[in-house]
């Protein structure tokens, strides 16, 4: 419905155009839940009113994950350059995420039905279970690997001398 918002204005002299004034009642509910007032013009649809009504969560949804999950948040500088740097980065990063994420289809139950399942033969046993076949491993194993660890303590490690030891020189201006 459209309808003229009282502002308090006591000094114009005309009053303001008309707004449209939307309102949200679910039902089950004993009285509406959600208003919002729009400056749309007048010969707009109830479904794009609506769609435009709606959009301001979605749009206060991104800014959150930009503050979150991007880290537009997470500015500390003093400029304004630095700000818009960091803004930029942030607004260029979730827009790639978002691209990425459509680009991947969400999990469905149809999506599992396009390959068939693989079938495996009633003979085969998984690697390493208890009651598949061992191999043959008669060349294998038959000496004891040595023992890489002392356990008589740490062995000495051999230093080199200073004088063997050459430095650069250095130059610095």
């Amino acid at each position: 419905m459209r309808v003229c918002v009282a502002r308090r204005d006591f000094k114009r002299s005309e009053s303001r155009p008309q707004e449209w004034l939307l309102i949200e009642w679910p039902n089950g509910e004993k009285e509406p839940t959600k208003y919002w007032l729009s400056t749309l013009p007048d010969d707009i649809t109830l479904r794009h009113l609506v769609y435009f009504a709606k959009l301001r969560w979605r749009i206060e949804r991104d800014y959150q994950e930009l503050k979150q999950e991007v880290g537009l948040g997470h500015f500390e500088g003093r400029g304004w350059r630095g700000f818009h740097h960091h803004a930029t980065l942030c607004i260029a990063a979730y827009g790639f995420l978002i691209s990425e994420r459509k680009a991947i289809p969400p999990s469905r139950s149809r999506s599992t039905g396009r390959f068939a399942a693989s079938t495996l033969s009633r003979t085969h046993r998984p690697r390493g279970s208890a009651v598949a076949p061992r191999t043959a491993r008669s060349k294998l194993d038959c000496h004891n690997a040595p023992n890489s660890r002392s356990r008589h303590g740490p062995t000495a490690m051999p230093l080199l001398r200073r004088s063997s030891i050459k430095t650069p020189n250095f130059v610095t201006q």
